[in-house]
C-alpha cells in the first residue's frame, strides 16, 4: 500500500513538470499589457459613460501604463490638465480627442490692423442690481442700458486688451437678439462676416456672454470676482447631422482650455471646465474662437468686470506674440461703428 502511493505520487509530480513545459510562456512584459489593457478599457468604458472630470483624470494616469512609463506628476514638468465638460450628445469620437488636445498657435495681436472682435451675441444679458449698478429691465436680468448690460464687460476687455497689451481690438455692440432670441447666432453671424470682410487681419473672435447660476465668485487681491467659462462647439448638431460648415473645434477647444488653465493658475476656482456642446455658435468663422460667460446672472456687475483683467491677462499670455506687445493698437479702432 505504501509502495503503490509513492509511485503515484512520483507520476503525478512528473507529469506537473511535464505540463508545465508545454504552457505557454508569459513574459512580465506580456502581463503588463495584459493588465494595462484591461485598465485602460474599463476606464474607457467609464469615460464614454459618464461626462465626469473624474473618469478623465483616471484615464490619463492609465495611459502611460500601455508604454510600461509610470505617471509622474513633477514641478518641473506639471501634467496637462484636462478641465473640460463633455454635453451629452457629444461624440464618442471627440470625447476621446478632448483627452489630447493640441498646443492653441501663437498670434500676432498688435500692429496697426486689427487682430481682435469683441461682441455678443446676447447683448442685452444684465446682472443682478447693486447699489452702484442699477437698471431698466428690458426682460428679468436683461436691460438696453450697454452701462448696465454684458456690453460693459466687453468694452472693459476692449479697453485693457488695448491699453495695457497692445493688442488692436474692435469692439461690435450691435443688438443681435431681435426679432426673436432664439435666431441671435444667425445675426451675429452676419457681423462677424461683415468684419472678417473688411478686416481680414481679424485672428481671433470673442463672444462675449454671461451665464445663469448661482451668483458664486472668488476673491482675489480684495476684490469678489465672478468665474469664468468657456463654451466650445463641435458643430455635430443637436440631431447629429451636423452644420453644412463645421467649425474647427479642436482649434477652439486647444485655445480655450489654455486660457482656461492659465486662468486657474491664478486660482483655481476663478474659471470653471471648458464646456463641450453639439451646438456650433458660429466658431466656423475663425480656428480662434471664443465664447466666454462672465459671471451669471446671480452675480453683480461689479464682480464681472472684476473678472475682466484676469481674461485680458490670460488671453495675451497664452497666444500673443512676442514682437507684437510693444506694438501700440489703433485708438479710434476700439469705437469702430458698423
Amino acid at each position: 500500500m505504501d509502495g503503490k502511493r509513492t509511485k503515484y505520487k512520483r507520476k503525478t509530480k512528473k507529469s506537473a513538470k511535464n505540463s508545465s513545459r508545454n504552457r505557454p510562456h508569459l513574459s512580465v512584459l506580456h502581463l503588463r499589457l495584459l493588465a494595462a489593457g484591461g485598465i485602460i478599457a474599463c476606464l474607457g468604458v467609464l469615460l464614454l459613460l459618464s461626462s465626469g472630470s473624474a473618469a478623465r483624470r483616471l484615464l490619463l494616469m492609465g495611459l502611460p501604463a500601455v508604454y510600461g512609463a509610470p505617471y509622474t506628476n513633477t514641478a518641473e514638468l506639471p501634467p496637462i490638465s484636462i478641465r473640460v465638460e463633455v454635453d451629452e450628445g457629444v461624440s464618442e469620437k471627440v470625447r476621446i480627442e478632448v483627452l489630447t488636445p493640441k498646443q492653441p498657435q501663437t498670434l500676432k495681436l498688435g500692429g496697426n490692423e486689427p487682430r481682435i472682435l469683441i461682441y455678443h451675441t446676447h447683448n442685452t444679458e444684465a446682472y443682478k442690481m447693486s447699489g452702484t449698478y442699477k437698471y431698466e429691465e428690458s426682460k428679468s436680468y436683461r436691460t438696453y442700458d450697454q452701462s448696465a448690460s454684458v456690453i460693459a464687460v466687453g468694452e472693459l476687455l476692449a479697453k485693457i486688451l488695448s491699453e495695457k497689451y497692445g493688442c488692436n481690438v474692435l469692439h461690435d455692440k450691435s443688438d443681435h437678439e431681435p426679432p426673436k432670441l432664439s435666431t441671435s447666432y444667425t445675426r451675429s453671424e452676419i457681423t462677424m462676416k461683415r468684419y472678417k470682410e473688411q478686416y481680414p487681419s481679424l485672428v481671433m473672435f470673442i463672444d462675449v456672454h454671461r451665464d445663469a447660476g448661482n451668483g458664486m465668485y472668488v476673491d482675489l487681491g480684495g476684490k469678489q470676482v465672478a468665474r469664468l467659462m468657456f463654451v466650445v462647439g463641435t458643430g455635430e448638431g443637436a440631431t447629429g447631422t451636423g452644420f453644412k460648415e463645421m467649425p474647427d473645434y479642436k482649434s477652439n477647444y486647444a485655445l480655450a482650455l489654455a486660457i482656461t488653465n492659465r486662468l486657474a493658475s491664478y486660482h483655481e476656482e476663478l474659471v470653471r471646465n471648458v464646456r463641450v456642446k453639439t451646438s456650433r455658435y458660429n466658431q466656423h468663422i475663425s480656428s480662434q474662437c471664443l465664447l466666454v460667460e462672465v459671471g451669471d446672472h446671480k452675480n453683480t456687475l461689479e464682480q464681472a468686470l472684476n473678472a475682466v483683467p484676469y481674461l485680458a491677462k490670460a488671453i495675451v499670455e497664452v497666444v500673443q506674440e512676442e514682437e507684437s506687445q510693444s506694438q501700440p493698437a489703433l485708438a479710434p479702432a476700439l469705437r469702430w461703428a458698423p
